[in-house]
């Protein structure tokens, strides 16, 4: 199955990095931006309404173009690493309406390993 040309975007993803500050609190940090092509629509369907419920206007679903291959990880996550791109992990933030200079204004809920990667993303 082939994505469709006119339908393709251009997003950022941004790896988080998880910090301590001086007092021993954790937070995300986000890294660098690497540029990904994806299709997305919105999220919709009785399954993805079951699942969200009043989140779903927040949820967008993103099928990334190109071929990618499972890394396990440390603590059973797992990074799905595209070839001549970016890793992606549950987790991490991706830039959708925001500058690749600014923090990621969605989130990486879930990863659906199909014949394409298709990510559920999240508004945080």
């Amino acid at each position: 199955m082939r994505l469709k040309r006119s339908r393709l975007g251009a997003y950022q993803i941004k790896k988080a990095v998880p910090q301590k500050d001086a007092e021993g609190g954790s937070y995300i940090e986000y890294g660098p931006a690497t540029p990904i092509t994806a299709e997305m629509w919105t999220g919709g369907g009785k399954l993805q309404t079951e699942m969200y419920g009043n989140r779903l206007p927040n949820i967008r679903n993103l099928r990334l173009n190109g071929a990618y291959y499972e890394v396990p990880g440390i603590n059973g996550k797992v990074t799905y690493q595209m070839r001549d791109g970016p890793g992606i992990a549950a987790g991490d933030g991706i830039c959708i309406y925001a500058a690749a200079d600014q923090d990621p204004d969605y989130q990486i809920v879930a990863i659906y390993p199909y014949t394409h990667l298709t990510l559920e993303v999240e508004k945080r």
